[in-house]
């Protein structure tokens, strides 16, 4: 994915590029420094855009923050009736966001909370029983959503799930606890598959509709993410989305009820009528458009490593995913050019987040410093290599289950392979690099 950030500013330092109303300065709004990406005024597109510009000045929130807690919260609440189809994967309507910024300048339960009030008077059973916290385990998260088990148990007959996680640091410690199911279970959820686990217990979810929202801090994240879960595949199912306070309003009291009032009546129409569609597709226009220029741009950085690269993996799902939420919340089942091209700009705007998120050496790094040292060192010794032996000493703190793991890893990288040379009358294992053409 390409990554557009506004690269020149203006003279109070601010991001400049195209007009982006919630964003630049104006006259009596006093907004605090951004110290990181901004999103294309693309992004707000639609109905669900316009329910964003209503609340902007009612809250300090950052805009695409909201937003993409309103696309969750919607998809989520839609249930799984949509659809649409990716070669021959079923994608439900589902966006599972991270939204990443500083304790208190990222406003990130600002942003969920005033989705939350939202949704509260529009569907207010949903947001009363559909929506939870607090992740520990696979077994618990397939709790939520079980099928019944005759008399004993009617189980859960609306599988509507929307996980709210404030604290999303630790969701992942407890995802990398031994034995833990929890980020296998979670991919599945992604893929709107049924859940199930062999135990004694043996739960098991048949077609749940989970969709998760994630809030972290930038040193958090990079703390606490590790390269082996990342290319597991659990936090590309996240769009990563950074979040700063956008407004300096230290008398605000929040929307007026008038205002939620008029928005959650048009939104419970809008949630009713989206859940009776079926398969989504693109219109000409946006089929053209996916396949010109979206399409090449988003797999056209499948050749990066890194976590940058990993964070956003999925990149050319999710556009699909959240160009059809997009569709749903303007009352039709055809994706139009509009609704693509707000997706492609979020999707990009989660790249530029990852970016800046993960700092300026990730695309570089593997996000494992033992895997680097060895990567590096392997480069440093040139067309000789480098010996089992030399590498056992570079990796003296690690046993020798952890090397092999780390020199398997190191294999599948571009470039890298493991030879028998010939050293001194034996044969050795020998790590050799040569750049990829």
């Amino acid at each position: 994915m390409p990554v557009e950030l506004h690269l020149a500013t203006t003279t109070d330092g601010r991001p400049q590029g195209p007009s982006n109303p919630m964003y630049d300065p104006a006259p009596g709004i006093d907004r605090p420094a951004r110290p990181g990406p901004v999103p294309d005024p693309e992004v707000f597109c639609g109905w669900v855009g316009d329910t964003v510009r209503d609340l902007d000045p009612t809250t300090e929130a950052d805009p695409v923050g909201v937003l993409v807690n309103l696309l969750s919260a919607a998809g989520a609440a839609i249930g799984p009736g949509p659809f649409l189809w990716i070669g021959n994967d079923r994608h439900p309507a589902l966006i599972w966001a991270l939204t990443v910024g500083a304790t208190a300048a990222g406003r990130k339960g600002a942003a969920t909370n005033t989705a939350k009030r939202l949704f509260k008077a529009a569907v207010p059973d949903f947001i009363g029983c559909n929506t939870r916290s607090g992740l520990s385990s696979g077994e618990g998260l397939i709790e939520m959503v079980r099928d019944g088990d005759g008399d004993k148990d009617p189980g859960v007959v609306d599988k509507r799930l929307w996980v709210v996680e404030s604290e999303y640091g630790v969701t992942m410690a407890r995802g990398r606890r031994e034995g833990s199911s929890l980020s296998g279970i979670l991919r599945q959820a992604w893929n709107g598959e049924d859940l199930g686990v062999m135990n004694r217990e043996a739960l098991h979810a048949t077609a749940p509709h989970i969709a998760v929202i994630g809030h972290i801090s930038p040193r958090e994240l990079r703390a606490k993410m590790q390269d082996a879960e990342m290319a597991g595949g659990t936090y590309n199912r996240f769009l990563p989305v950074f979040v700063h306070r956008n407004l300096l309003d230290p008398d605000g009291e929040g929307a007026p009820d008038a205002l939620i009032d008029n928005l959650a009546t048009a939104w419970k129409t809008v949630l009713t009528d989206a859940r009776r569609v079926g398969e989504v597709r693109l219109d000409p226009d946006a089929a053209q458009l996916w396949r010109a220029e979206v399409y090449p741009a988003l797999c056209g950085d499948e050749s990066d490593e890194g976590p940058i690269a990993e964070f956003t993996a999925r990149a050319a799902p999710y556009a699909k995913r959240a160009a059809m939420v997009y569709a749903l919340l303007d009352h039709t089942d055809r994706i139009r050019e509009d609704h693509l091209r707000a997706a492609w700009a979020l999707v990009r705007y989660a790249r530029a987040s990852a970016a800046h998120i993960l700092g300026p050496t990730a695309a570089a790094s593997t996000g494992d410093p033992h895997l680097d040292k060895l990567l590096n060192a392997v480069k440093t010794a040139g067309p000789a290599g480098m010996t089992q032996s030399q590498v056992q000493v570079l990796l003296k703190r690690l046993n020798a289950t952890q090397r092999a793991d780390i020199t398997a890893r190191l294999c599948q990288l571009p470039g890298f392979a493991a030879a028998q040379l010939s050293t001194g009358g034996r044969h050795q294992t020998t790590y050799l690099y040569a750049p990829p053409d």
